[in-house]
């Protein structure tokens, strides 16, 4: 019979095994994304974490605060972004940014959609390509 833990994928290698429980915090901290790929070893096959019954999509912060068909302000300085210093060996936090300022560097190439973002009300830090407000972008 199977254990029924959990797997995440990190730098192509798999995390765990993992709770259910555990599982769920490190999504709710924004340390596994709704499209990182997640395996349960009872069902035996990876696939996006957002994909999983078990975990909501409320629960990421990627998705967290962000209501489809409301408008978006452009202009409100509320989004902290992590870079890597200038010598490369550690991450600053930088801002805060509006959705405009973020949207305008990811079109001129300054910041990746890989990069992480916060604002107030998120549980955890998100990459950009995975916030709706700067999808297309990526």
């Amino acid at each position: 019979m199977k254990s029924n833990s959990w797997f995440y994928n990190k730098d192509l290698k798999p995390q765990g095994p993992l709770s259910l429980q555990e599982m769920r915090a490190l999504i709710h901290r924004g340390d596994v994304g709704p499209y990182d790929l997640v395996c349960n070893d009872s069902l035996g096959e990876w696939k996006a974490a957002c994909e999983f019954a078990e975990f909501e999509r409320s629960l990421f912060p990627a998705v967290q605060v962000f209501r489809p068909g409301q408008d978006v302000i452009e202009d409100e300085k509320e989004w902290v972004l992590l870079s890597s210093s200038e010598s490369g060996k550690s991450l600053v936090q930088e801002g805060p940014y509006s959705v405009r300022e973020l949207r305008a560097m990811l079109t001129a190439k300054k910041v990746q959609g890989e990069q992480y973002i916060w604002k107030s009300g998120l549980s955890g830090w998100c990459k950009l390509q995975d916030r709706p407000e700067f999808s297309g972008l990526v």
